[in-house]
């Protein structure tokens, strides 16, 4: 996982990848590796911009997801290999 909580899952078996970013407002960007909650403390790692997102149909991805808070992005995954989510849900 990098310091913006960006990482990839690979199916083994279908040799699918999907990519997942956390998106959030939250925070406010200080420099290229250093992140603030608004002053009062530093927020390590976590999540971007969408804004400053790398998943976009411009960058050739397709089906892209937006979950709500408290949905893991693992357990949609799972469900889409297993078939009982469409692609885009979310």
């Amino acid at each position: 996982m990098s310091t913006t909580g960006r990482y990839y899952y690979r199916d083994r078996r279908s040799g699918r990848t999907f990519c997942i970013e956390p998106i959030a407002d939250r925070t406010q960007k200080v420099d290229d590796l250093r992140w603030t909650n608004g002053g009062i403390d530093p927020v390590q790692g976590g999540a971007i911009r969408e804004e400053e997102s790398v998943i976009t149909p411009e960058n050739g991805f397709v089906n892209i997801a937006h979950l709500p808070p408290g949905v893991s992005p693992d357990g949609h995954i799972e469900q889409l290999l297993r078939g009982g989510v469409e692609a885009g849900e979310g």
